[in-house]
């Protein structure tokens, strides 16, 4: 059988302000794709890729993403207009900034960094892969049965008058509090109140 590509671009300037509506982009997509269990993954990738774009590379911060997916991989890469290629270093302890290419490293199978085609933005794409079996939707099941609770049993004869029913009052002015009691029909037929 072929192997399906699925493929999605979308271009952007990389400032922070607009990566939350990437990553809701990219979670869509990749849910829609059936690649719900790489979203975590791949959007912190992403959002990396996006950073690193943004406080390192010359020009607008013009880029496009592009998702790449295949039965059992998943590809995110992000085209830019620098052409310096980008370089993993070891952040000292303290540093705020400095582990976004060992981040992405961390999480992915493989990534890396490639001059920009011809035709491109001119600069480089910086990548990396997933790797992961896509998640097929459950078969819709019955929902779990409801545990039953016992509750006592209380049986009331209607014919019978029930007990009177007291609730206490904030006292009236200049009064004590008193009892209160309801006039009730004739016939009071009380409710039945289950017992815990």
């Amino acid at each position: 059988m072929e192997d399906r590509v699925r493929k999605y671009e979308l271009r952007l300037t990389a400032v922070p302000n607009r990566f939350e509506a990437v990553r809701r982009i990219t979670s869509a997509h990749l849910r829609y794709w059936r690649f719900a269990p790489l979203v975590d993954s791949a959007l912190l990738g992403l959002t990396e890729l996006l950073a690193n774009v943004h406080q390192h590379a010359r020009g607008s911060g013009e880029c496009v993403l592009e998702l790449r997916a295949t039965a059992d991989r998943l590809t995110v890469s992000v085209h830019d207009t620098d052409p310096t290629p980008p370089v993993a270093r070891e952040a000292d302890l303290w540093e705020v900034s400095g582990r976004g290419l060992a981040i992405v490293a961390a999480l992915s199978k493989e990534w890396g960094s490639d001059p920009e085609p011809r035709g491109g933005l001119g600069g480089k794409v910086v990548w990396f892969s997933l790797g992961a079996d896509p998640v097929l939707p459950e078969p819709p099941t019955a929902p779990p049965a409801r545990r039953a609770v016992a509750h006592q049993r209380v049986t009331v004869d209607p014919l019978v008058p029930a007990a009177s029913v007291r609730t206490a009052l904030p006292p009236p002015a200049g009064g004590e509090a008193g009892p209160y009691e309801p006039e009730l029909p004739d016939r009071a037929y009380p409710v039945a109140v289950p017992q815990h």
